[in-house]
Order: structure tokens, then sequence, then C-alpha cells
């Protein structure tokens, strides 16, 4: 008995270390939060506030992920570190997921060695945790599933509700990430074309339409009773799909993407390869996974942007390929022999001595040494906080909202990262209304980013300024107002200090104008 359970055992040990290693970029103690995880803190930290999204703040992602951010600050009793449980939870989710589906489908050693490779696969392109795709993994892991069960029994009406869930779920989170959910029902079609049995595609649309509605349907008509459904459709799709004519085409995102991902991809290709050569190539699970690889590359490539973080949701379909891959090997299709895992769990203790000594370090300090704080902070956030009240606005220019959530200050406006914004109908007026909010709650302090920002953005010093036209290193979609916040900038601000890379102006008052 124990020496069945063995294998099973160490190989849950190697996924908790696996998890624990991608999850080590994540961590509140080490490591500053990430441009996108620093909107994402922000706006869970306003919502419990009592704020009203795209109202009272702007992003232009759906809702789903500023509650996800709420619920972890309020697990953490306001610290990243409820949000850092979340990404376990929905991490480990889809691991646990993503092995009962190879399981069922490959047998027992591919599925362990198939999910370790793309929890690698994972920590080369998690960008810091706390993103929209990380916590749609799971969600694509569930379309699988419940679509493998739903050919085992096809009758059933809980497994197209599950694989609508899949969908609503990660539309919730960002239209971009329902490539799944949405390969599962385009295979239904092909296989309907096929049989001609059209009844069964039928009932499973009316049950995956049916969860649909009920959470698509419930969040649009809450936000609809609150006054607000409008500014979410603005935010979320209108103004998310205007960026698309950006795109720079599947060929290249595909090529960047499997660099990226490096080794873990390639396993996922051969398994592809090994696949589509295979008897089994024309099982419907085949045919879903060989649809959902390309929809999830070209949902992708849509803002052609190329962020790394985009290329999570490859890893579902290349996790299952690879497994694929193992079963055709000679041997891994047997139950493993007692000594393997227990082996690959050493040799992942060997090889992640860092990350045994990090999570020792945050251990005793959550545990021992909560006084000495749970938390990195960060010079800036410190200054925010102790040379403004807290009721005073704080601007960062260029949106690193990360110093406004940690130094528990309000930006004055609703629009978050201003001025880079997209080439959209929209822009003009989120523009005016940053403007306006500037001018009508001006920042105690203005922190300007453009030292350390990813995305050319403008220094509000004018000498640097025209350095960076002259070198045309600047965002290339500037809005038409830029000017007025220049002008209202330099009438009504002098610099105050600069720590290490960042410029604080401080807001003067009328005597001390020249």
């Amino acid at each position: 008995m124990i020496k069945r359970l063995l294998p099973t055992l160490f190989g849950f040990l190697l996924a908790l270390l696996l998890l624990l290693i991608v999850l080590r970029q994540a961590s509140p103690l080490t490591v500053f939060p990430s441009l996108d995880s620093g909107y994402y803190l922000y706006t869970g930290q306003q919502l419990l506030r009592g704020k009203i999204p795209y109202v009272d703040f702007w992003e232009s992602k759906p809702p789903g992920i500023f509650y996800l951010n709420a619920l972890g600050l309020l697990m953490g009793h306001g610290t990243r570190w409820g949000v850092w449980t979340l990404e376990f939870v929905f991490l480990a989710l889809a691991a646990g997921l993503g092995f009962d589906v190879m399981r069922r489908r490959w047998g027992g050693l591919p599925a362990w060695l198939a999910t370790f490779t793309w929890l690698i696969g994972l920590n080369a392109v998690l960008d810091g945790g706390n993103l929209t795709e990380e916590y749609a993994l799971p969600l694509a892991f569930i379309a699988f599933w419940a679509f493998l069960r739903g050919q085992e029994n096809s009758a059933a009406r809980r497994y197209p509700f599950l694989l609508g869930l899949a969908f609503a779920g990660g539309f919730l989170l960002r239209a971009n990430n329902t490539a799944s959910a949405l390969a599962g029902v385009l295979t239904w079609g092909l296989l309907a074309l096929q049989t001609r049995d059209f009844r069964t595609l039928a009932r499973r649309l009316l049950w995956s339409g049916l969860a649909v509605l009920l959470t698509v349907g419930g969040v649009a008509l809450a936000f609809a009773l609150g006054g607000n459904f409008r500014a979410l459709l603005e935010a979320a799709l209108l103004f998310n799909f205007s960026i698309q004519k950006e795109s720079q085409g599947i060929a290249p995102v595909f090529l960047g993407g499997l660099a990226q991902i490096g080794i873990p991809a390639g396993f996922g290709l051969l398994g592809l390869a090994a696949l589509a050569f295979s008897p089994a190539r024309r099982e419907p699970f085949s045919i879903f996974l060989f649809i959902a690889l390309p929809l999830e590359i070209a949902f992708s490539a849509i803002s052609g942007r190329g962020y790394a973080h985009y290329l999570m949701l490859w890893l579902p379909p290349l996790g299952l390929f690879s497994a694929a891959l193992f079963a055709t090997l000679p041997g891994l299709s047997r139950p493993p022999r007692a000594w393997l895992l227990p082996a690959l769990f050493v040799a992942g203790l060997a090889l992640a001595p860092q990350t045994i000594s990090d999570y020792r370090q945050i251990t005793q300090r959550l545990l021992f040494e909560r006084q000495q704080g749970i938390e990195i902070g960060h010079p800036v956030a410190a200054y925010l906080r102790e040379k403004t009240a807290p009721a005073d606005f704080v601007l960062v220019w260029g949106g690193r909202l990360a110093f406004n959530f940690l130094a528990r200050r309000e930006t004055p406006s609703a629009i978050l990262f201003y001025p880079l914004l997209a080439d959209s109908s929209l822009s003009d007026g989120l523009a005016q209304r940053f403007y306006a909010d500037l001018v009508s709650h001006p920042p105690a302090l203005i922190v300007d980013t453009c030292a350390v920002n990813q995305d050319l953005l403008p220094c509000l010093d004018p000498a640097v300024r025209r350095e960076q036209e002259k070198n045309g290193q600047l965002w290339p979609f500037l809005p038409d107002n830029l000017a007025r916040v220049y002008k209202f900038v330099q009438a009504n601000y002098a610099l105050e200090t600069t720590l290490g890379d960042y410029r604080l102006y401080r807001k003067i008052t009328p005597s001390q104008k020249p």
C-alpha cells in the first residue's frame, strides 16, 4: 500500500515545489508589484473603500480582476499576501485539473511529467503574477476537463454547463481569455457536422449558453442597475478592441512565444506532431486540442503588444500535447516505478536552493518577525506616506499605481493610465476627463516614472522631454491635450526631490509662484 502511494506523494510534492518556484516571483516580501499588478491592486483597494468601477476608477479590463484583488486584499487584511494566496489556489487548481485530464486520457506518469513541464514553462511567462491570464488558467483546464467528460457521457448537462462557465469566467477577466472554451464549442460544431447529430449540439449549446447568461448576464445586470453598464462596455470591450489594428501578425507572436516559453513549448510541439501522425488524431479530444492551441495563439496576438504574460494560456494545450508525447515513449504508459518520482523530487530540491532559502525567510518573517514588515517596501512609497496626508491625492505619472497602493494614497483622476492611451475613439474623452480631474483635484505630489517606464512615457521635465522627442523615443499615440497638462504642472509644481530614478514634484502655493 505505502509503496503504491509513494509515487503519488512525491509527484504531489514536486508539483508543490514547482508551484512555489513559480510564485517566488510574486512574493509580497521580496518582489515589488509589476505595472499591471499595481493597477489591479489599486482597483481592489478602491473597491474595498466603496469606489465604483469605471466611474471612480477606469481601467480597460472586465471587472473580474478588480474583484479578485479586492477579495485577496480582504483575505490578507490589506496586504498582498491574500492576493498571493489566491494565486496559489488558482494555480494549484489548474495543475490538479490538468493532471486529471491528462491522467484520464494518457495515464498517470505522462500526466505527472506533463504537469511538471507546463509549470516550468509558466515560470518563464508569469511576469510577476496577479494577471488576468494567470487566474484564467484553471478555467482553460476546466474547459478541457468538461469537454473530455462530456464525450464520455454525452447526455450529461453539467459538462456543457461547466464549459460555458469556463468561457464566462475567462470573459469576465479579459475577452481574449476565452479561446480554449471557444475551441470546445467549435469542436462540438465540427463533430455535429460529421455525425449529423445536431440535437446533441443544440443541447450542449443550450446548457453552455445558460451558464454564460447566468454569469455574464448577472454581472451585466448588476452594473446596469448601478448605472455604469455603458462605462463597463466602453472600457472592457470597445477600448480594447480598438487596438486590434496594432497587431503584428500571428507568425512573429508564435515564434517569439516559443522562444519565451522555451523547452516546455518544444515538448508541446513534439507532442502535437506525435498526435497528428497517430490514429488518435481523429478522436474528438484530439480535434479539440488541434483547434485550441492555434486559437490561443491568435487570441494572444490580437493586440500585437507581445507581453510575456499573454503566453500563459498557451500552456494548457501545450501541456496536454506534452502528455501525448510522453505517452508515446517506451515504458511511460505503464505505472511509474517507485523510485522515479521520488528521484525527480530530490532533483528538484537540489536545483532550487534559492527558492528554499526565500521561503524559509518568508516563513520566519510571517511567523516570528512580523514587526519588521511582511511586504516589500519602496523609498518612493515611504516618502509619499511621510510627506502627504491620508486625504491628499498623489499622481504617479505613468501609472505605476503600486506606489499609490503601498502609500494608501488615491490618484486624482479615475483615468489610471493617462497619457499612455490607445488610438481609440474613446481616448479623447478619457484625456479630457483626466485633465478636468487633475485641475479639480490637484495632487499634493507628482511622481515622474518616465526613467523606468517600459512604454516610452514622456517625462515631465521639459529638457528631458525635448531629448525624447528628438530621438523619437515616445509612446506612439499621445493625447491632444497633453500640452495643457504640461502647462498646468509647470505652473503649479516644483521639483522637491529625486529618489533614485524618480523625480517628485510638490504643489506650490500662490505665494511661491514666480
